[in-house]
């Protein structure tokens, strides 16, 4: 997959009717013209039995096929929110392959004013056209939303969940018969949990066969406005129990990875706590300054869309914080053939991503001076700043224990988090040391990459980073000259002054170049390997570990999980018999 897009074809909308858009493509409405949101709390809420089908539980999926202008998800957030069972979570899984820019679904929303704040909170994290997962978070309401862009077949089937209720909302079966097909319907069917319910609008023939052939009971109920009738549907059997909450979680590292887990695990519920002996940002995430920019590869990949997405979610994010500063990153090519690389790069992208001849221009990036963002990522949970010198995991609990055999901690779960400082616990890791320093003088208007960097730092211009294995970074000298060398070849008409600051951190690396990011054990985690770019994917992959240890609708597809997985290493070398 090296030549495909990696962004989906754009919804094409006709506004002529004043009752609302319709899809060019097919020919056929995204809501009714009766009332679109009361077509959607009939059809879809009621003929799901909702609320009362989540009333007394403690996590509830609801999965959907054709998210268009997002209608449904605000009426059921609305309605989650009115009667939401205590500190209970509800997952919102949607696929679409034609996307509504930001911009259509304003248009969109203001036929339902009764639906604010909730139109301004789901457009302040409008997807991206971009392909594979979206996830947006809304822990003060216990409530995610998970947008698949995508075919509905490839969505699917990259997909290991149990929905509780879906919302089968397609364009009708005559205009788009791929989304009503038996293999959709067949891992609709997969994925639904015991006593599943379906709400539908359409009662075609095929359909209705087509979901009894999947393992449901189906019947016609009255329909909504001028449709006669709709299709609900159980699939047998009675919902299980969740799996237990873990209430407290220990995490080791205060760096960018843990301060993430901290953060997604605290808006779940959990009592979490941080131990690091160097406190918050004492390590690799430390640095005077440093860049949001997306891992861009020429390949349409489980692991690239995964860190493409990773990238948009850390954005959303940080937006507002104090120490990001949005703008953009220019990306110099070293030569003709890293030219061209970029400028095919470029032609899988979105208009995020530009190369304009001479560089390339990564619009949605960002300059950041980390403490600060890790500051605000922990919030107000506690760091203590001790060393953890061993973990011992029971069936009940595990417990931390420093140097000195005394237990510090005593938690439902742990997760790793410690960089490269946690080879004792996870031996597929790697130091790399680096170096950067901060130089009186001005800065580039906008930060520049080459293979080093040079941006505005406190006190300057920050030019970085030398690439040692190991984690002794070497003198300062020579790293010094190096960045006074490249600084000068790049910016002519700039000088690096005299030396503000230095500074050296300690990467964790994979032998494959990707993060770790899962379970390693039933109460224990570990998110590590970010390599250079942790403050890009340690969110998303926080929050799907936290997810995981949750029982909650997982942020990742199965193929992207697996290219994270902690366990892909020990698999591959029993795959070679080493």
């Amino acid at each position: 997959m090296t030549g495909e897009s990696l962004v989906c074809e754009p919804a094409r909308l006709d506004w002529s009717e004043p009752s609302g858009p319709r899809a060019a493509d097919y020919g056929d409405v995204y809501f009714s013209a009766e009332d679109g949101l009361e077509e959607t709390r009939a059809v879809f809420l009621t003929g799901c039995g909702l609320p009362e089908a989540w009333q007394g539980r403690r996590h509830f999926v609801v999965g959907e096929l054709g998210f268009g202008t997002g209608l449904n998800a605000l009426a059921l957030w609305q309605l989650w929110r009115e009667t939401r069972p205590a500190g209970a979570w509800l997952d919102f899984v949607s696929v679409e392959k034609h996307p509504l820019s930001r911009d259509e679904a304003v248009r969109a929303f203001a036929a339902w004013p009764d639906l604010e704040p909730l139109t301004t909170r789901l457009l302040k994290q409008w997807p991206s056209r971009q392909k594979g997962v979206h996830r947006l978070v809304f822990p003060e309401d216990g409530f995610a939303i998970t947008v698949i862009h995508d075919t509905v077949e490839a969505a699917l089937a990259d997909m290991d969940f149990r929905a509780d209720a879906w919302f089968l909302d397609g364009f009708a079966p005559a205009k788009n018969d791929a989304m009503w097909s038996q293999d959709v319907l067949d891992q609709v069917g997969r994925l639904s949990a015991p006593g599943a319910r379906i709400g539908t609008f359409t009662v075609a023939g095929h359909v209705r066969r087509g979901l009894q052939a999947a393992g449901f009971e189906v019947a016609k109920r009255p329909g909504f406005g001028r449709k006669r009738e709709r299709l609900e549907a159980v699939f047998p059997g009675t919902s299980a129990a969740t799996m237990p909450l873990p209430r407290k979680v220990a995490i080791i590292g205060a760096g960018i990875a843990g301060a993430s887990l901290a953060r997604a695990f605290a808006g779940r519920g959990s009592e979490v706590v941080v131990f690091d002996a160097a406190g918050p940002a004492g390590g690799a995430s430390g640095a005077p300054a440093g860049l949001l920019t997306p891992r861009l590869e020429r390949a349409d990949r489980p692991h690239v869309r995964a860190t493409l997405a990773a990238f948009d979610y850390a954005r959303r994010c940080y937006e507002g914080f104090d120490g990001f500063y949005p703008g953009g990153v220019v990306r110099l090519a070293k030569d003709e053939r890293e030219a061209q690389r970029f400028a095919g790069i470029a032609a899988l992208m979105d208009e995020r991503v530009e190369w304009d001849g001479s560089v390339l221009q990564m619009h949605a990036a960002a300059r950041i001076e980390p403490a600060r963002i890790v500051a605000r990522m922990l919030g107000d949970v506690p760091v203590c700043q001790a060393r953890i010198a061993s973990v011992s995991e029971t069936d009940n609990e595990v417990l931390l224990v420093n140097a000195d055999g005394k237990t510090l901690c005593r938690a439902d779960c742990v997760v790793f988090a410690c960089g490269a400082g946690m080879t004792a616990w996870y031996p597929d890791i790697s130091p790399s040391a680096g170096q950067v320093a901060v130089f009186a003088g001005e800065a580039p208007a906008r930060p520049v990459t080459w293979g080093g960097y040079a941006c505005a730092a406190p006190g300057g211009v920050l030019v970085g980073a030398t690439h040692v294995a190991g984690e002794d970074a070497g003198p300062d000298e020579p790293a010094i000259a190096g960045f006074r060398e490249a600084y000068a070849r790049h910016f002519p008409s700039l000088k690096a002054g005299e030396v503000v600051q230095t500074w050296c951190g300690v990467r964790a690396s994979t032998p494959d170049r990707l993060p770790v990011a899962g379970a390693l054990g039933p109460r224990s985690f570990v998110l590590s390997g970010l390599g250079s770019r942790g403050f890009a994917h340690a969110p998303l992959l926080a929050e799907h570990v936290a997810a995981l240890a949750h029982g909650h609708m997982p942020a990742l597809p199965r193929s992207a999980a697996e290219a994270f997985d902690p366990a892909r290493f020990e698999i591959r070398r029993q795959r070679r018999g080493g």
